[in-house]
């Protein structure tokens, strides 16, 4: 029994901020992506797009085998970043305010290595390097996390 002075917490209000993260259903049917899913997916259509456009000059500017390295270096890091997401939002579906604000911190890295494409064709891979890195943080600290 609580004492008149001690609050009592609501189990709902406690489930929105922090969730124990553990596995989908895999019987679950008929799961569709939330809009912060599908946010997330844009800024990953942004990356692609710049990295694209980068090729697109290259080609256009006869500079195809230096073109497709930028490409395939670019893209690689936007694809394994984009995978490693999915695979976690798709194993745990884990909807929590800390969730949704790591998710947000990856979207501004995703960000960060898309404006960094253009010097990835003059060999500069810092801003890419920092977008992957910020995006990293996320799924590190969720690793770390003990919740009782």
């Amino acid at each position: 029994m609580t004492s008149p002075s001690s609050p009592v917490q609501s189990p709902v209000a406690h489930t929105r901020v922090l969730r124990r993260m553990v596995g989908r259903d895999i019987h679950e049917t008929n799961r569709v992506s939330t809009p912060l899913e599908l946010l997330f997916d844009l800024t990953f259509v942004v990356a692609v797009a710049a990295v694209s456009s980068q090729l697109h000059h290259a080609v256009g500017e006869h500079h195809l085998a230096v073109g497709m390295l930028a490409y395939c270096t670019g893209f690689a890091a936007i694809w394994w970043a984009w995978m490693n997401f999915t695979w976690f939002a798709s194993a745990y579906d884990t909807d929590d305010s800390i969730y949704r604000l790591w998710t947000m911190v990856q979207m501004v890295g995703v960000l960060i290595l898309a404006s960094g494409m253009p010097k990835v064709a003059e060999g500069d891979f810092i801003a890419v390097t920092i977008g992957y890195a910020v995006m990293r943080i996320p799924p590190v600290s969720n690793c770390c996390e003990t919740t009782s």
